[in-house]
């Protein structure tokens, strides 16, 4: 609905006398308050709430309004802050605060204040106030008089035990009516309530008591319709005597009236419908299971009927009687005690054809809060005629069509309001054109009204818009859209201009994806790799003229802290089913990490997560081979993760950017393979561990002590406190090295004092070589972690490198796979005994760098160490080698300001590979 707003007038007549100043004349205040925090709006809360600069804030306007004005919040807005309402109005001249009061069955466009404190509108000692067209959480109204509480939407929000509306207090005059109650814990009037009307509401309850009236005398209960899972449907209770409760639909419940309320009460009219075997009516304490037999015993509920109710499922949430639900149509009492005499959106008394008329004097009023109608809708279109959009230069020739639903059948009558000053036309006829001769946006409506009473307004949902003749001219803006993919970008062209309707929006992102095209001049895309991308946009309107423009767009990722998670298993070629097999020569496999279908879908890896951290095992290769990830979309870098051999199981630790829709692609070079992937953590711009480099440092050499990881059994290791781990570290970035191991078997970390991993292994023991891998673990509660062998025995190595906390300095940015070394390059000599290269290509400023090691054509077992180009080697190692066998390993390397590291080898000669996948920023 749009209301037309009355704007107050003056005018002010003064004498002057010579030799005297004219007297100061005050402005007679707006009758209208405007709220409205729409970001098109702009509002200002310094302001006065003019239609203009209205108002951002409800409280802000309920603490200047005055008696006689009204303060109008505008449709579909939302108010998350608290409302107190403490100012009054007079007679004749209340407060009034004004949403979209409803007026159809399908219209829901009331405003709504959702305190996100959850706290009630609190109305405290005021009078002459009126609530109407709002969504509500709920009222606490007390120590007030004249207050009118209609047409609001009050609905549970959250495990809130308050009731919806509570009166309590000394309060009179007090009406609710032609509201919806849904979902919620009901109404209460309080003791000290006189003379309060409580019609035409409709209560959807899951539980409890609908209306719960005490001490309340004088209250008037009518034309309410109370259904769902309720404990009670009406209690009138204590001192509520003189009340009337009438034309009610109770259906599934009961009507309770205490002893002393029943004095001078009137129950006549309602249809009771309890739950089968239990009682329908208590009058003074005593059940009664018809209404005949309260009849009979007490005098009350003459024209009472029990009858189950049915309810147009279309129509929900809103209980509106099906045709054949006869027992409320036109057999109610016309003139209830007090309340309004139109039903909960607005419908008047309608006569329904097929039904004989039960009321008194046979009159054909509906019991409960609908009155059932013939005319259900009405909706308006406009069309214009030389285009199918009601745009373009003046003057402007529209078509309005107004579809009618009438299950009863006859003659329509339309009147139409152009809504251009023109008089309105009334005709029998749904359709009628119209010429717009002045530029503006118009806004028409129609009103239908059936033979027998019943009508139906409606407007057409988007102006009339007469232009001058111009141009198409085009705009494009743009914004990163990071919380969902780490390089999303919406393109807007929606302040393109011309006096036609546009017709085609066309997005080229020029990332080689297949262009959008849509009529909303908006589009979100999501690119796979940082940089530069050019976007064209194609528009075209109804007249056919077409404009393109480019929009240079730079995305990067955003740095991001770390979470580390249980190790989930999201990907297992080895799975049953006829979409997992193995890899083949060049396969690729698009991993989704969001919402891997491993888990059923459930989240693993969230929105606006920027890259993810991957335990990928290549098992039951066929030949020598190495998988690569990458972010899906992107194009395929040069850089590999994982090297293995036939037959080999081979784990290495990934760090890989997460592409469009949570994705990366992982590729088989040759060969055919099984893969593993375990997810054990993400980074996220939305997450505060950050990560702190240390010196690396040997924390556990079990060839020191002489006790191996024995079979099936785990050794502690207590890292908060050493290699400068502090105290509130959540977890470590370790290099676990098995070595002399016994069998074939497998090594998992995991934070000490929880369960073993049912998925997770970090790295595969083989007899005589000695096996790395880098893993990223939580901390148990004392700062330790378990190390768990599974077959034979194994000595392990711990070196570690680094740790993430809240007081953390580096923030990791992740890049697009890149090489910095390859030392085969041009015929490149090998990396000879005690020898070291240093390695360029991190940014400059990082603090650390996430690379990935590979050793090839290696001439006897060595280690290679990583440490940051300028300080002291470090008594560790990073990766350990085997002659005739490709190992990689993932490494988190110290770097210098200039973004350097060097790389030592201990023995023999070997080819060395490095891989950047990210490095840390400190901030």
């Amino acid at each position: 609905m749009r209301l037309r707003h009355a704007v107050g007038l003056s005018a002010a007549v003064v004498s002057a006398v010579v030799g005297l100043p004219l007297p100061a004349v005050a402005a007679e205040p707006a009758a209208v308050i405007y709220v409205d925090n729409s970001p098109s709006a702009g509002c200002d809360d310094h302001g006065t709430g003019t239609a203009a600069k209205p108002y951002c804030t409800v409280q802000v306007a309920a603490d200047a309004a005055l008696p006689g004005q009204t303060v109008q919040l505008a449709p579909n807005s939302e108010q998350l802050g608290d409302l107190v309402i403490t100012r009054s109005g007079e007679i004749g001249k209340p407060i009034t605060f004004r949403g979209s009061p409803f007026t159809g069955i399908n219209d829901y466009t009331q405003p709504s204040i959702s305190p996100k404190s959850r706290n009630p509108v609190r109305l405290t000692n005021v009078h002459d106030v009126v609530v109407t067209g709002l969504g509500l959480p709920t009222v606490e109204l007390s120590g007030s008089s004249r207050v009118e509480l209609s047409q609001n939407w009050y609905e549970e929000v959250g495990e809130s035990l308050r009731p919806a509306v509570a009166v309590s207090g000394q309060v009179e005059q007090i009406t609710i009516e032609r509201s919806v109650f849904y979902h919620t814990r009901g109404l209460v009037i309080g003791a000290g309530a006189q003379h309060t009307t409580i019609a035409a509401n409709q209560f959807s309850m899951s539980a409890g008591v609908a209306i719960d009236i005490t001490d309340a005398p004088d209250t008037v209960v009518n034309n309410n319709t109370l259904t769902g899972g309720l404990t009670q449907g009406l209690a009138l209770k204590g001192a509520s005597a003189g009340s009337a409760i009438v034309n009610n639909i109770v259906n599934g419940s009961s009507v309770s009236v205490s002893a002393a309320a029943a004095t001078g009460t009137r129950l006549d009219y309602n249809i009771v419908h309890p739950v089968q075997g239990l009682p329908a009516y208590t009058w003074a304490d005593r059940g009664y299971q018809s209404p005949a037999e309260l009849n009979g015993a007490t005098g009350q509920g003459a024209h009472d009927i029990d009858h189950a109710i049915t309810f147009e499922n279309a129509f929900l949430p809103l209980a509106v009687p099906t045709l054949d639900s006869n027992a409320a149509i036109d057999s109610a009492d016309p003139l209830p005690v007090r309340g309004t005499f139109t039903d909960l959106v607005g419908n008047g008394p309608t006569d329904h054809p097929l039904v004989a008329n039960g009321g008194p004097n046979s009159s054909f009023r509906d019991r409960g809060s609908y009155e059932v109608q013939g005319l259900l809708s009405v909706e308006l279109k406009a069309a214009g005629t030389v285009h199918p959009a009601p745009t373009g230069p003046g003057p402007l020739t529209v078509d309005l069509t107004a579809e009618a639903f009438n299950q009863w059948g006859g003659a329509l009558t339309y009147t139409f309001d152009f809504g251009d000053g023109s008089a309105p036309l009334t005709t029998a006829e749904k359709t009628v054109r119209h010429t717009y001769l002045k530029t503006g946006g118009f806004v028409p409506k129609v009103t239908v009204i059936d033979t027998r009473g019943g009508r139906k307004s409606d407007a057409v949902d988007f102006p009339v818009n007469v232009t001058s003749d111009s141009q198409l001219t085009l705009s494009l803006t743009g914004h990163a859209m990071n919380q969902r993919d780490p390089l999303g970008f919406q393109v807007d062209a929606t302040g393109t201009t011309s006096p036609w309707a546009i017709t085609s929006y066309t997005f080229d992102f020029g990332d080689g994806t297949t262009p959008v095209t849509n009529n909303v001049g908006r589009a979100e895309h999501a690119f796979a790799e940082p940089g530069t991308h050019t976007v064209k946009v194609t528009v075209t309107d109804d007249s056919g003229q077409t404009r393109s423009g480019d929009l240079p767009v730079t995305v990067n990722y955003d740095a991001a802290g770390f979470k580390a998670l249980s190790p989930t298993r999201v990907l297992d070629t080895r799975w049953p089913g006829a979409q997992n097999h193995k890899l083949g020569p060049g396969e690729t496999w698009n991993l989704n990490v969001r919402y891997p279908s491993a888990t059923g879908g459930a989240t693993v890896v969230p929105p606006g997560a920027t890259a993810v951290v991957l335990n990928l095992t290549a098992t039951e290769g066929t030949q020598n081979s190495f998988l690569s990830a990458y972010p899906t979309g992107g194009a395929r870098p040069i850089t590999s993760n994982v090297n293995f051999g036939p037959n080999q199981d081979v784990a290495n630790l990934v760090t890989v950017p997460v592409g469009p829709d949570g994705q990366v692609t992982i590729r088989n070079n040759a060969g055919t393979v099984h893969v593993v992937g375990d997810v054990l953590g993400y980074y996220s711009p939305y997450t505060d561990q950050w990560y702190q480099p240390v010196a690396p440092a040997r924390l556990l050499d079990t060839r020191t002590t002489g006790t191996p990881l024995g079979q099936d059994s785990s050794r502690r290791l207590k890292i908060a406190g050493q290699g400068g781990v502090p105290a509130d570290a959540t977890s470590v970035v370790l290099n676990i090295t098995s070595t002399e191991s016994s069998a074939n078997s497998f090594f998992t970390a995991y934070p000490a004092g929880s369960a073993l991993p049912v998925y997770g292994s970090n790295l595969n023991t083989v007899p005589g070589r000695d096996i790395p891998n880098q893993v990223v673990v939580p901390l148990g509660a004392d700062g330790s972690i378990d190390i768990y062998n599974h077959v034979g025995t194994a000595h392990a190595i711990v070196d570690v490198f680094g740790y993430y906390t809240p007081n953390g300095k580096g923030r990791f940015v992740p890049v697009v796979p890149t090489r910095l070394l390859d030392s085969r390059d041009n015929g490149g000599a090998k990396l000879g005994p005690g020898g070291t290269r240093t390695v360029t290509g991190v940014p400059a400023g990082a603090m650390a760098a996430a690379v990935n090691l590979t050793a090839t054509e290696t001439e006897q077992k060595t280690h290679l160490i990583a440490w940051a180009t300028g300080s002291a080697r470090p008594d560790t190692s990073n990766l350990n080698a085997s002659p005739n066998l490709d190992v990689p390993n993932h490494a988190t390397v110290p770097v210098d300001a200039q973004g350097r590291f060097d790389l030592f080898n201990n023995a023999g000669n070997t080819h060395v590979v490095a891989d950047l996948f990210g490095y840390y920023q400190a901030w």
